[in-house]
């Protein structure tokens, strides 16, 4: 029983870390060739184990980019939490302008905020976001309300209205190429808009 136990515990190991790098290797063929366009093959390929194996950890492609969705939704998450300071209303903004760096990164641009919706569906998807980076605004939003920080607008339509000028925000980082003048004129505007929601 004592054997038994850590094999499986190192079969679950292993499984993880090949399911890791699969989902590794796909956002980068994602990022690049989009979904339709990316094959199975290649993945498996580059990861040196065969389509079966692949099947194996995923149902299928969308199974497997849905995973690098989830992922980088996570990543956006962690990148939110990140920010230190006392000041809940300077860690909203702070955070954003975080998240606007990285949501202009490729990956992101195309995986995120072009092809998700599409290839998941936009239900899906919306249920997905709950449980990110969306879901978070939902929580933390009432919590600002309450303490007099953020006009009490409805919830939902804040963290839409946030998750819009995000998307538009990034997307303008990224079409001029991080132009540090484009970027510093995005921020600075995004973080105008975000002044709208001040109580204070």
């Amino acid at each position: 029983m004592s054997s038994a136990k850590p094999k499986r515990q190192r079969r679950e190991v292993n499984v993880e870390a090949t399911r890791a790098a699969l989902v590794a290797i796909a956002r980068k063929h994602f990022a690049r060739a989009g979904y339709s366009r990316t094959e199975i093959a290649r993945i498996a390929a580059e990861a040196r184990v065969t389509t079966g194996a692949i099947y194996h950890h995923f149902s299928g492609k969308k199974a497997l980019f849905q995973a690098v969705a989830e992922q980088i939704e996570g990543e956006i998450l962690a990148k939110s939490a990140k920010v230190e300071t006392d000041d809940p209303w300077l860690r909203l903004k702070a955070a954003f302008e975080t998240l606007i760096d990285f949501c202009a990164s490729p990956d992101v641009q195309r995986i995120i905020f072009v092809e998700a919706p599409q290839v998941i569906g936009p239900q899906a998807w919306r249920e997905i976001e709950l449980r990110y980076a969306f879901g978070a605004l939902r929580k933390v939003l009432p919590e600002l309300i309450d303490a007099g920080i953020v006009k009490p607008y409805p919830v939902d339509l804040i963290a839409k209205v946030m998750l819009a000028l995000l998307r538009e925000a990034a997307a303008e980082i990224a079409r001029s190429k991080h132009d540090p003048k484009i970027r510093g004129q995005v921020v600075e505007l995004a973080a105008a808009m975000l002044n709208v929601l001040a109580a204070h």
